[in-house]
């Protein structure tokens, strides 16, 4: 535009000054430049308008896209935040939303929480993908049940009959009704849906449900409460539904919290052995001690063995506890020498999880070589029922044990169901008779009888034999009728714990 009123001005100028013949064109030349300069203009400035308006559309479809997609994000996240990633399901978050918003109308409810005990199983056996489409299948129909059976007295939460805490675990609730039989009508009906075996095409099993039920407020201050109540009771026994019962849920969270502790138990000092004699009934000389774990929690006082010990067993605790055993023990052994004689030997209880341990017999043999001890004076018992829990196993390892120089004694004989021919298949060396034997046996010759024949047992095995629980007087006298046989109990000795001073 400023090229054209240049060349218009230039033109002007030329014939002002006669360089160029006065003309019409010439004569209008400034005119017709600034005329096209102002096209010129014109134009550009249309151009950049357009452009911006252009811009701006396209800056508003931009914001408004953004918004769409901000919106389907927020609304994506906000149900990825309260529903289950498997089941689709509201989860524990929405369900304790749910339920606190009754609490805080102080509305009655029960709530009951449905434990699936063999998904993982299942899962395992069909794969994860098969299985939790099972799941969704199965939860699909119960919802249906439940919304057929509880009608109008069936909380939604977040509009959905159930809702899922985890794969596991899924709850439901409803409002409690003014008569006990009609909620007790309603449950038998649960049952019985639950009891049905699940079928969907080529499968058919049961997930072997377990229903906790808990009712609010008695059995929880608020949603948490209530739900852990609930959850308490879907573990507590056999039976398809079982309602929450304090004393019974105080029990299981002793039991937890012991499990917890154990390991802390074993480096703390709040855990230590104490031994106890086995000697020869009619000289009353001690051939062995047996260690006795004992243990003393911060919180519930002095636990005896068969207050966490099976239960240790039960969820894969017991293997470390009985290493420790074996080297405290060994780390004693000294000072137990120093008080019982040179040739004492220390005996340590075994159980079935140590027998199916590959390595077992390597790290028993380790220990004893940082206490330099020989395996002849570590005795190993394990119980009649220990043994017979899966016996193929127990055998090899006990084998390989005593071919290592190991004594292997049978605790507790007696109590079992192992038959005399099983019995001689093992490699043992003492049979320890139970306690119970020695019941009423003065006034009994039957009983008398019975113990003869457990003598003589382990006689025909060529086994020692040692009797367990003898506390008085007349009951150790009565077995110095027997040559060789040995005793343990309180008559010749309480545990006692052997002192580092010592």
């Amino acid at each position: 535009s400023i090229l054209a009123i240049l060349s218009g001005a230039f033109v002007s100028s030329m014939r002002t000054i006669g360089w160029l013949p006065v003309t019409s064109l010439s004569d209008s030349a400034f005119f017709l430049g600034a005329a096209i300069a102002s096209l010129i203009l014109t134009s550009g400035v249309g151009r950049l308008l357009l452009e911006e308006r252009k811009k701006r559309l396209s800056a508003d479809v931009r914001a408004r896209q953004e918004g769409q997609l901000r919106a389907k994000i927020e609304k994506d996240y906000d149900h990825l935040m309260k529903t289950h990633r498997v089941t689709g399901k509201p989860n524990r978050a929405i369900l304790e939303e749910s339920l606190e918003t009754l609490n805080s109308k102080k509305v009655p409810y029960t709530l009951c929480l449905i434990r699936l005990q063999r998904f993982n199983e299942i899962e395992q056996t069909l794969g994860y993908r098969t299985a939790e489409e099972l799941l969704k299948t199965y939860l699909r129909r119960m919802s249906r049940f439940l919304e057929r059976t509880f009608e109008a007295r069936l909380i939604r939460i977040n509009g959905h009959a159930l809702a899922s805490i985890d794969t596991i675990n899924h709850a439901f609730a409803f409002y409690r009704g003014d008569e006990t039989n009609s909620d007790k009508h309603i449950m038998n009906e649960l049952t019985a849906w639950l009891g049905t075996h699940f079928r969907e095409g080529r499968f058919a099993f049961s997930w072997s449900p377990s229903v906790g039920i808990a009712h609010a407020p008695e059995h929880g201050p608020d949603a948490v409460g209530v739900l852990s109540s609930a959850g308490f009771a879907s573990l507590s026994g056999d039976q398809p539904l079982c309602e929450y019962d304090p004393s019974v849920a105080e029990w299981q969270y002793r039991q937890q919290m012991l499990m917890l502790d154990v390991e802390d138990a074993l480096t703390n000092g709040s855990m230590w052995l104490e031994y106890q004699p086995k000697v020869g009934v009619r000289d009353a000389r001690t051939s062995s001690v047996e260690a006795l774990i004992r243990w003393h929690h911060p919180e519930f006082g002095k636990v005896p063995p068969d207050h966490w010990v099976p239960l240790a067993e039960q969820v894969g605790m017991i293997h470390p506890v009985t290493l420790w055993v074996i080297n405290q023990a060994c780390s004693d052994y000294k000072r137990l020498m120093l008080k019982y004689g040179s040739n004492i030997a220390v005996a340590v209880n075994i159980s079935a999880k140590d027998l199916a341990h590959p390595r077992f017999d390597q790290e028993a043999m380790e220990i004893l070589a940082r206490h330099e001890m020989k395996p002849g004076e570590l005795i190993l018992e394990i119980t009649e029922t220990a043994m017979m829990a899966d016996p193929e196993a127990a055998r090899v390892m006990i084998h390989t044990l005593s071919q290592q120089g190991f004594r292997i004694a049978l605790d507790d004989f007696g109590t079992g169901h192992s038959s005399l021919g099983t019995l001689a298949s093992f490699d043992l060396d003492e049979l320890k008779i139970d306690r119970s034997f020695l019941e009423d046996i003065l006034d009994h010759p039957p009983r008398q009888r019975i113990f003869r024949a457990a003598l003589e047992l382990g006689e025909a095995l060529d086994l020692d034999v040692v009797v367990e629980g003898v506390e008085d007087e007349a009951i150790a006298l009565w077995l110095q009728q027997f040559p060789g046989l040995h005793g343990q109990g309180y008559y010749w000795g309480r545990p006692e714990r052997i002192r580092a001073d010592r």
